[in-house]
């Protein structure tokens, strides 16, 4: 597989976050689907209040922070979608 730039790989994952939350905005607005969006908001875990990560975060807070907001940024994307049609 070729190297890719991290601009490449910017616009791979902006693709693939925008046919997801087009996926789960679909799903929401099938009966029931409200809950699907609620769970996956439960998965959110720690928030920016709720642990402070020192002066120098380690590595496995950093992933863990990144992760919960892509979650919350793929859920706004999702809802908006869902309350679009």
């Amino acid at each position: 597989m070729t190297q890719q730039s991290p601009l490449q790989l910017e616009g791979r994952l902006n693709a693939q976050r925008e046919a997801l939350a087009a996926l789960l905005a679909w799903a929401a607005r099938q009966p029931g689907g409200d809950d699907l969006l609620d769970a996956l908001a439960v998965q959110l875990g720690v928030q920016d209040h709720e642990e402070d990560p020192g002066v120098l975060a380690d590595n496995a807070y950093a992933i863990e922070a990144a992760a919960a907001r892509e979650m919350q940024l793929l859920l706004e994307r999702a809802m908006a979608l869902r309350n679009r049609s």
